[in-house]
């Protein structure tokens, strides 16, 4: 076998078809690199492969149309049919020549994510699994235009029907989903289907399934391209009979190991047989998810409205995948997929509400949640070509709240307090709260002799009037009981607020009377009063710990009080060379502030160190007062100045604050997508940019025709 391939492997490169094959494929995937991860600086090839995965169609068929039809056309086929050499071996010598040559393209390509490093943080587990996805699938074309090549002896012929093998598993998803097949049609055009799992690589999700699917139908191909040159050897045969008997019954046994093969690890749980080699394993559930799984005792069933095979952008792919894991890590959850389209009044079982494609239902019993679309995925406007652009998935903190929401008996109660010119809280943060299976409810003193004995929290955000000495006292007997109380104060708030400072004296935690400046230059953004803190690492701060995390803006100073029995963690704090200017007494002096370019010094009356901008304090009675110095860091647009991280802090706080004897307040961070792109120089992109998409391929291609010519004049 080794004369074999050596023999067809050089073949390839006496003539121009091996230098064409390679050189064609090269220059189209440097455009592609060029284009996507030299310019745009992307750190993944993903991207790249998939826009060059359509050149295959023609270059696979060039390479492997004269393989056998080129032998049989010049009658030296006879050597084949008269060899000592098994049929079945040299069909696997030619199949492996093929590959030597494809895996020099290949080599180029896993290559390529090392000249990236050079100039950032780049994966390469997620890289070379794209790269691997490459190699399968294109050693399955290879095996599939070798099979047409055993078809005829007209190379022409050969590779048009390589080609249309190709290109029908190229465009059988595309098919499936336009025209709505389903059933038994569906699955067998399906089957037939070489660009999913391609895409399931690219996208960093390493599937056994799919590892052996392309290594079957490479089986498949090799089996019926011996059977074929059989069927021709034995022709002449007198047991022409028997040996064509003999060439059905193989096929057939073959066909049917690599359905069943397929069918087999299409019931293997995703848990044992697909692996996330995303960087930030997007589609690995965390373990809080997984812990919640373990304990459902409850049959759940997630409706996603959507055909499967019309999600097929890169965030509804992550969607099928999220889901798949929720049915693999737990025997009562169930997916099911909707054609809303057929089925229209599916929804009005159990929402009135306008669902979008792509939308969840989930449902256990008479109980059921709606997830919509906008909830599932996190976006913002590209304002390049002015259109939303996902750059983050809610989607296990979404099924995984409700899920809880479905198995919890009592869901937890959160009172916000008004009646003193309180702002809303806006719509991020009361997501926030129902996605922790809070139910809100307003929460007025004038009404209420005291805080309602089911509450399991309550808010007091940014109060532009002083409370009343009543209201504090019913706060303090409700925290000296076992209370929770999450603050929120405002520095720009008319008048001084003396109730409001009371109540947080007495339960340990001192706020300044002005806003912190912050004068260390690394933790500001744009002006000292813009801070972004040190977020120490907490059982509330779990996801957001670090520098950098989180942006708080116009914050109050926060210290500790000795006070008996009261332990305090400190949430984040400033650095030592903070300034509390106590100075700025009103809105438009602190207006003035932030706009004045000067540098920020110590007055009369301020305070300088470093001071905690947000602060826990602890009674022995479990009795909790959570403080923020800025009730700004809890809105949508400071929210999204830090890709939504203010809004898991508080979310994070509220799983902290919230029952966990109930265990329905279990907090899941989004997870955002890495925009961070390579800074790649002007002259970098030139010299790789030539050099992989022009110079090399070029110079292959060119060496090729020089070496056919000279062949040709010899």
């Amino acid at each position: 076998m080794k004369a074999i391939i050596k023999r067809e492997f050089l073949s390839f490169f006496r003539g121009i078809t091996g230098w064409l094959f390679i050189g064609i494929n090269l220059v189209v995937y440097g455009l592609y690199f060029t284009v996507y991860n030299l310019l745009q600086g992307i750190p993944s090839v993903a991207y790249a492969i998939n826009g060059m995965s359509f050149i295959f169609l023609i270059t696979v068929p060039i390479l492997t149309m004269r393989v056998f039809a080129a032998e049989r056309r010049d009658k030296v086929d006879q050597l084949t049919m008269t060899s000592p050499v098994g049929v079945g071996s040299i069909v696997v010598g030619k199949f492996l020549a093929l590959a030597c040559c494809f895996a020099i393209v290949v080599a180029f390509i896993a290559a390529s994510p090392l000249v990236l490093r050079l100039y950032g943080s780049v994966s390469l587990k997620e890289n070379w699994t794209a790269v691997l996805g490459l190699l399968l699938y294109g050693l399955t074309l290879l095996a599939i235009g070798l099979f047409a090549s055993a078809l005829t002896s007209n190379v022409i012929v050969s590779a048009i029907i390589a080609f249309g093998l190709l290109f029908c598993g190229y465009i059988s998803s595309s098919i499936v989903s336009a025209l709505s097949l389903g059933g038994i049609l569906e699955k067998i055009i399906g089957w037939y289907d070489f660009t999913t799992p391609l895409s399931d690589f690219l996208s960093g999700s390493l599937s056994l399934k799919n590892v052996v699917y392309y290594l079957s139908v490479i089986a498949l191909c090799l089996v019926l391209t011996t059977q074929i040159i059989l069927k021709r050897r034995y022709t002449i045969s007198r047991k022409r009979l028997t040996v064509s008997a003999f060439s059905l019954i193989t096929i057939v046994a073959v066909l049917a190991v690599v359905v069943g093969g397929n069918f087999a690890m299409t019931k293997v749980p995703d848990k044992y047989s697909v692996y996330d080699m995303t960087k930030k394993k997007f589609y690995t559930l965390s373990d809080k998810t997984k812990n919640i799984l373990s304990k459902l005792d409850k049959d759940v069933t997630i409706y996603c409205l959507a055909k499967k095979s019309s999600l097929t952008y890169d965030y509804e792919i992550t969607l099928i995948k999220t889901l798949d894991q929720y049915a693999a890590h737990s025997k009562h959850i169930t997916v099911k997929y909707i054609d809303t389209s057929k089925n229209p009044t599916f929804t009005s079982k159990y929402t009135d509400e306008s669902l979008s494609s792509g939308s969840l239902i989930v449902v256990s019993g008479d109980k059921s949640r709606t997830i919509g679309v906008s909830d599932l995925y996190e976006t913002e406007v590209d304002y390049s070509t002015y259109s939303q652009q996902v750059t983050g998935y809610d989607i296990e903190g979404q099924v995984t709240s409700a899920i809880n929401y479905l198995s919890a008996e009592n869901l937890a109660k959160v009172y916000t307090l008004t009646g003193h010119d309180e702002p809303t809280l806006s719509t991020t943060f009361t997501k926030t709260l129902t996605k922790l299976n809070a139910e809100t409810e307003e929460l007025n003193f004038l009404k209420e002799d005291k805080v309602p004995d089911d509450a399991a929290a309550v808010i007091i955000f940014g109060p532009q009037s002083d409370l009343s000495s009543d209201d504090v006292k019913k706060l303090d007997d409700y925290v000296a009981g076992g209370g929770k109380v999450f603050v929120g104060l405002d520095v720009l708030k008319s008048g001084d607020e003396k109730n409001l400072n009371k109540f947080l004296n007495d339960n340990g935690i001192k706020a300044t009377s002005g806003p912190v400046a912050e004068t260390d230059d690394n933790y500001y953004y744009q002006t000292p009063y813009f801070i972004l803190p040190t977020v120490k690492d907490t059982k509330a701060t779990t996801d957001v710990a670090g520098d950098l995390q989180v942006f708080i803006p116009l914050s109050a100073g926060l210290s500790k009080v000795k006070t008996d029995g009261v332990k305090f963690t400190t949430i984040m704090s400033t650095t030592d060379k903070a300034i509390a200017k106590n100075s700025l007494t009103d809105s438009d002096s602190i207006q003035n502030a932030i706009s004045d370019t000067n540098k920020v010094t110590k007055e009369s009356g301020d305070e300088q160190g470093k001071f905690a901008l947000g602060l826990i304090a602890k009674n022995s009675n479990k009795g909790v007062v959570a403080a923020f110095g800025s009730v700004y860091t809890f809105t949508d647009q400071m929210n999204q100045q830090i890709s939504g991280r203010n809004a898991t802090l508080f979310s994070n706080v509220f799983a902290y604050l919230l029952p966990s004897d109930k265990g329905t307040s279990v907090s899941i961070p989004s997870k955002s997508i890495d925009a961070t792109t390579l800074a790649i120089n002007a002259s970098s992109i030139r010299i790789f940019g030539l050099l992989f998409g022009i110079f090399l391929p070029l110079a292959l291609i060119v060496y090729g025709i020089v070496v056919c010519i000279v062949r040709k004049r010899r």
